[in-house]
């Protein structure tokens, strides 16, 4: 209630200043009203609006919600039809809302209506891109882990292969002395047979020794068999190649063959005993 009347024009100016002063203030509450998104931190922002795993993440409907609602990257959304835009909004601030009530996600003092805030969706879109970037460089440091560990173990294959394959070489080449040995000894012997042999046919032609044969060792040519496989084990290696990494898997250093020397010092000491009863039955004709 005023004290004075006021004249006409000066009632209009005073009734103006305040209605600007009245907006002003309530532009002032308004402003005072909203949440200062600042104080706000990341960690709290992606309990709020994460995927509940650990690490939290924005999933991308959770970015469209705040991309709709915020009004920002709009041409991305530009074709959307009107009808299908609002039940968005709406089950987008239905599902904000479930979060925001929910106290052991919402830590913050965000209201439904920040979220139409322009600096807000901004700052969620801009974390989101953030962990977006960092997954991608963790991704791609696990990748160069992965395959620098690949790396390392194929040099590790590779050279465990070329000690394989110096091993098994050294290993052919006792092998080929030992045989060879064998096989010298074992020839003249079974030659020697042989001669007392048909001597002992010129004397006896039914003589029991012919029964039984000659010994294995001494049929065709000295340890054929057994030459041929030393033969071609020594081609294999000779021509071994360690291979590509992508074929080291399916790859093997050729192994020994399956000689037994024991077995052919068993043979020649059969010849010998052979012979020396083909001996006997010469000296008692």
């Amino acid at each position: 209630m005023f004290r004075y009347p006021l004249g006409k024009g000066q009632g209009e100016v005073t009734m103006g200043y305040y209605r600007t002063f009245i907006a002003g203030c309530a532009a002032l509450a308004l402003a005072g009203c909203k949440t200062d998104i600042s104080e706000i931190t990341d960690d709290q922002l992606l309990s709020l609006l994460g995927n509940g795993r650990s690490p939290a993440q924005i999933t991308a409907g959770t970015r469209e919600c705040v991309e709709v609602l915020g009004g920002i990257n709009e041409a991305v959304y530009r074709d959307v039809p009107d009808d299908v835009m609002g039940m968005l909004k709406t089950e987008c601030r239905k599902q904000l809302q479930d979060w925001l009530d929910d106290p052991s996600r919402n830590s913050t003092e965000l209201q439904l209506s920040d979220f139409d805030r322009e600096d807000l969706s901004q700052r969620i879109v801009a974390l989101d891109d953030a962990q977006t970037a960092e997954r991608e460089a963790r991704r791609e440091a696990e990748k160069a882990e992965r395959a620098a560990q690949r790396e390392a173990e194929v040099a590790a294959r590779i050279e465990e292969m070329q000690a394989e394959l110096a091993e098994v070489t050294a290993q052919g080449q006792e092998l080929r002395l030992a045989f060879e040995a064998r096989r010298e000894a074992l020839a003249p012997v079974c030659e020697t047979l042989r001669g007392l042999r048909e001597e002992l046919q010129a004397k006896n032609r039914i003589h029991s020794l012919f029964n039984r044969g000659l010994p294995r060792a001494c049929t065709g040519e000295t340890l054929r068999r057994e030459a041929d496989q030393l033969a071609a084990f020594e081609e294999r290696v000779a021509s071994f190649e360690i291979p590509e990494a992508n074929q080291l898997a399916f790859a093997f250093v050729p192994p020994l063959p399956r000689i037994d020397l024991k077995k052919i010092d068993q043979q020649i000491d059969n010849v010998m005993a052979v012979t020396t009863d083909y001996r006997a039955a010469l000296a008692a004709e």
